[in-house]
């Protein structure tokens, strides 16, 4: 037919040139998710549905009616966080450290199976409810939850990555090169045994030849790392730092695209066996406090917020040693300034984090508040909840309920309220907490030896 038309052209039909066909794609589109609340009947108007399912299923529709603004906060907040890319797990235990174990009742296993509030000083009472079931189950659940705030993106610091994404990684890797030291580390250290595991390496034991020293060493697959900023910016925080209340930096090495970060090395594990095993008294939780605080108070003095704040990021030594680790999500702040990123792990936030607001150093204090509640109770409030309905909760209620609210001295009470105040400008800081009066019962920090050493056993760890 072509070649027809081309011989016998029609004089009613014009040539076309042949070309083909094209739509374009759509320009100055949006999409904008508008909701409102009635005031006359409580209920949104505008919510997507597949939020309203979710609201109702995971936080109660009773409880979204009474309360729409905290509903909405968490929901956006949980939803914004969804949307980015996904954050680099917590370290957690690595498989052969979680393994069910019994402690048979015999007279040296006396210090971790008593109960009884009046035993001796030196004998730390293992929780009952962890003595009488396999004890590793907790930590599992615990590790569990934590995983899944941060499948669910709640752990995400994405205001800040989507900022930096204008460096590059091979930018990045040469700012590695700049700041590692030369040699072979495999010649200077001996690893040994692997204390944990997560997505950003693992964690070994390592003894340095020429001296004999233990440190730890943190191996960062750097290939398997995607957002290498974030690791440079930890390992630019712990190098200007240095704080008997901190875990130290040491050195740093590159070799064949792993990173080996040379770190102190603290045999007592985490706070969290600690309070998840044994039960603490006032006087070892005020000095546990008291040293977290000298942490919190050095970092916020060199406008730094840690914003991770809970038990599994307090390292803990025999002689005595309590020191803040983990500063991934640390924020290098300047003067009056306030940030609003999304970070953190959501059983420990501050409501103004959850909300959304521009926050500052204080959402440090609220979470050793969060802690503290962990060192009374073996769990931060609302863990068996889903991250959701947790920051539901968080938002709504503010300052958590506390079991045995009516046991704690009048100090200690005060001590949590000035922690978990709502309202931040009356929240206190971290300078005025350390004069607060419960620090005053305080005991020496050796007194952690027995505890350590009762959870390590129950969860079959040695760490030295």
């Amino acid at each position: 037919m072509k070649l027809f038309k081309k011989i016998w052209p029609s004089k009613m039909e014009p040539e076309i040139p042949e070309r083909a066909l094209a739509i374009s794609s759509p320009t100055g589109v949006t999409h904008h998710i508008h909701v409102v609340i009635n005031r006359e009947t409580n209920c949104f108007e505008g919510v997507p549905p597949v939020w309203r399912k979710q609201m109702e299923t995971m936080i109660g529709e009773y409880e979204v009616k009474k309360n729409p603004e905290a509903a909405l906060s968490a929901m956006m907040f949980l939803n914004s966080s969804m949307f980015q890319p996904k954050e680099e797990e917590t370290l957690k235990p690595s498989d052969p450290v979680i393994e069910s174990r019994t402690v048979s009742n015999t007279d040296d296993a006396k210090i971790s199976i008593k109960k009884t509030a009046d035993e001796s000083p030196g004998k730390p009472i293992v929780k009952e409810k962890d003595a009488q079931v396999a004890s590793p189950v907790n930590v599992l659940r615990r590790n569990n939850q934590a995983q899944k705030s941060d499948a669910e993106g709640v752990s995400s610091n994405a205001e800040e990555q989507g900022k930096s994404t204008k460096v590059n990684d091979t930018e990045v890797m040469t700012e590695f090169q700049k700041l590692c030291s030369p040699g072979d580390p495999e010649l200077i250290y001996e690893r040994s045994e692997e204390l944990g595991s997560g997505a950003s390496g693992r964690v070994f034991i390592a003894q340095e030849r020429a001296t004999g020293q233990k440190v730890a060493v943190k191996d960062i697959d750097l290939d398997k790392q995607h957002k290498k900023e974030a690791i440079l910016t930890e390992v630019h925080v712990m190098r200007k730092l240095r704080h008997k209340n901190l875990v130290n930096f040491l050195d740093l090495f590159l070799q064949d695209n792993h990173l080996w970060v040379i770190m102190e090395l603290l045999d007592g594990g985490p706070l969290t066996d600690v309070v998840t095993q044994t039960v603490m008294k006032e006087p070892l939780i005020a000095a546990v406090c008291d040293q977290t605080l000298q942490g919190i108070s050095y970092l916020h003095e060199n406008a730094i917020i840690h914003r991770d704040i809970k038990s599994d990021n307090v390292l803990l030594g025999k002689d005595g040693s309590v020191k803040l680790t983990d500063f991934g999500f640390s924020a290098v702040i300047s003067g009056g300034e306030k940030r609003q990123t999304m970070v953190g792990t959501p059983y420990w936030m501050a409501p103004e984090v959850v909300h959304r607001k521009h926050y500052g150093p204080k959402i440090d204090i609220w979470s050793l508040g969060i802690m503290a509640i962990e060192m009374i109770e073996g769990e931060p409030p609302y863990l068996n909840e889903t991250p959701l309905r947790a920051l539901y909760l968080i938002a709504s209620k503010g300052k958590p309920e506390i079991e045995s609210q009516e046991d704690l001295s009048p100090e200690f009470q005060d001590f949590l309220d000035q922690c978990l105040e709502v309202e931040v400008e009356r929240r206190a800081t971290a300078a005025e907490l350390l004069s607060h009066r419960f620090l005053n019962k305080a005991v020496n920090t050796r007194t952690l030896k027995p505890h350590i050493e009762a959870a390590q056993e129950i969860l079959g760890k040695n760490i030295l």
